[in-house]
């Protein structure tokens, strides 16, 4: 199974978020539906099981903290973009949450560094964002509490990846 550690963020920022897509929808561009947003802490991959996984996580004691959406970016860059995103801004408190979990789960390495963003879209072709980054660079989407994190399966299929939550873990 495929898993990732994730806080949700609200369905009304997400909305917000998801009208970029439209904005740079165009062949080549896979816009994230707003159901499928999320704010991943960490990427652990294919698994045998998830049980471990469980029990690394729960001992996982954080308050809660607040986080602010917005502006727009693109990984790598402008010149070669694969993912478009609006960023999120948690202050220390969401840096140290993801290298907690980062800690905990040590065993399944990962070589990305942690960038706190929701996925608007992801480009498979040549794509001008310099207007759209110009545009959206001072735009905030919504701010929430961050309450909890999940851990989650990722169910790749033909028609976008399917979302399975697996255990939530409660932030004080």
């Amino acid at each position: 199974m495929r898993l990732f550690v994730a806080v949700p963020v609200p369905e009304d920022i997400r909305k917000k978020v998801s009208l970029l897509g439209n904005e740079i929808a165009q062949d080549g561009v896979t816009v994230v539906r707003p159901e499928n947003m999320h704010l991943t802490l960490k990427f652990i991959g294919e698994v045998e099981e998830a049980d471990s996984i469980k029990k690394s996580l729960i001992g996982i004691k954080f308050r809660k903290f607040d986080c602010v959406v917005r502006r727009v970016g693109v990984f790598p860059n402008e010149n070669y973009v694969k993912v478009v995103w609006a960023g999120i801004d948690g202050g220390s408190e969401l840096d140290r949450l993801a290298a907690k979990i980062k800690e905990n789960l040590i065993r399944y390495k990962d070589t990305e560094k942690f960038s706190a963003h929701l996925t608007i879209a992801r480009v498979k072709r040549k794509l001008d964002v310099g207007a759209f980054l110009a545009k959206h660079k001072q735009d905030e989407y919504g701010k929430f509490t961050a309450t909890k994190f999940e851990l989650i399966q990722s169910i790749l299929g033909s028609d976008g990846p399917k979302y399975i939550t697996l255990a939530t873990f409660s932030l004080e």
